[in-house]
């Protein structure tokens, strides 16, 4: 029988169901639900209209965008609420793919697309529709986090086989009228079910809000996640790109790549909870610490040239947890310590700042493999980073409330 603890704890999830169900459905149906779709779709285009890898992999510089467009859509999110933001990324996204229907053959079509993606996509990340989770939940704020953020990979794990169907069937083309229209679709029940109350932002005092960036500026707090979060997030380019290459480096791997890369995508969803179950359960910096080393871990058991199997799977389920552990962290600390009134706009710099790090990474790397081709001076350095930055996390223990810190921003 549960505790009234437990009880308490859980029954969160059944008070606050409809905060949890639109962000949760939200995100399935966002920006961050392309990784798998584009998995899928990527290799149709190409075939269609013959266009060459190296050009295509131009599409990774649109995605600088983010950093762009990021910080502006997450401060007005802050001012207007969720609904009023997501709308752009609800009704601009499916266009989008309904768009892709529509190209004739030149690779600037696609890239056309992919910047008008990127535009109104943001107003469907984490930054955004987390916040009516943050404000919402107080004892299970990680596990509510861990749920909403795993809808993209749960929905990709269960739709791209479907959709490769259809492309099998009834041709690409038709592949992305699905994907329109299933996005369409989840992104109008998340605009349904966003709460009236995540309005009230509209309604605070603007003069309270014109000093945000200069305050959060002098936080102490603002500074260590930033810093940690560059230093965490170098080896990205490793995890989201070179992961079978990597593994493939290694003669233990042999023809069990495949498996090791399957247990780096349990390893994500297995982060992804306990980490949020773990951050509303033990002092949160501790947590925090823990889950961002995991990457260090990783990268330097893969350099260490211990080849065992062993080693490979216990590497890739260090890269895979922290992946899944890493938006449930970043959201949960921002929550915490500071104002939920400016919740919005600082988790976009921090996630900004994810993709400036991935995007410095993806450089160094490409700058080491053609210096010696081979990946472990790349993963020795991310890895030393990443412990550093993780290990950063535990000044956060020092520090006070960041809402008693900044009173301005309370």
């Amino acid at each position: 029988m549960l505790s009234k603890s437990a009880m308490n704890y859980f029954g969160e999830l059944r008070t606050h169901w409809q905060p949890l169900a639109a962000a949760t459905a939200g995100l399935s149906a966002g920006l961050s639900l392309s990784a798998y779709t584009n998995a899928v779709m990527a290799p149709r285009f190409i075939d269609e209209f013959g266009w060459s890898r190296a050009d295509f992999a131009l599409t990774g510089v649109i995605t600088l965008l983010t950093f762009v467009f990021l910080p502006f859509y997450g401060r007005l999110t802050d001012l207007l609420g969720v609904r009023r933001v997501a709308v752009l990324g609800v009704v601009g996204l499916p266009v989008c793919w309904v768009a892709y229907v529509a190209m004739s053959g030149p690779i600037w079509q696609y890239f056309a697309i992919n910047v008008a993606v990127v535009a109104v996509g943001v107003t469907t990340t984490p930054a955004i529709y987390s916040r009516i989770v943050a404000t919402s939940f107080q004892r299970a704020r990680g596990l509510g986090l861990a749920i909403a953020i795993s809808g993209p990979p749960l929905l990709g794990a269960v739709g791209t086989p479907v959709i490769e169907m259809v492309n099998r069937s009834h041709g690409w083309r038709a592949g992305c009228l699905v994907i329109a229209g299933t996005i369409a679709a989840l992104g109008a029940i998340a605009l349904m079910l966003v709460p009236s109350a995540d309005a009230a932002p509209a309604r605070a005092g603007t003069r309270r809000q014109q000093g945000v960036y200069p305050a959060i500026a002098r936080s102490t707090v603002f500074w260590i996640l930033l810093s940690a979060v560059l230093l965490c997030n170098l080896y990205h380019s490793v995890t989201t790109s070179q992961l079978g290459v990597v593994l493939g480096d290694s003669a233990q791997a042999g023809d069990r790549i495949a498996v090791l890369i399957s247990t780096f995508a349990v390893a994500v969803i297995a982060g992804r909870f306990v980490c949020g179950v773990a951050l509303d359960r033990l002092p949160a910096h501790l947590v925090a610490a823990g889950a961002m080393v995991l990457p260090g871990v990783g990268c330097l058991l893969l350099a260490s040239g211990w080849g065992s199997f062993a080693v490979l799977a216990v590497a890739v389920c260090c890269l895979g947890a922290a992946w899944g552990a890493e938006g449930d962290v970043i959201a949960y600390l921002v929550a915490r310590r500071f104002s939920l009134s400016i919740y919005s706009t600082v988790l976009s710099l921090l996630s900004a700042a994810i993709g400036v790090s991935s995007a410095v990474g993806a450089v160094i790397l490409s700058r080491s493999l053609h210096g010696s081709d081979s990946f472990t001076g790349f993963l020795v350095f991310a890895g030393a980073a990443a412990l550093l930055g993780g290990t950063s996390l535990l000044l956060l223990g020092r520090r006070r409330r960041e809402s008693e810190e900044v009173p301005v921003l309370g």
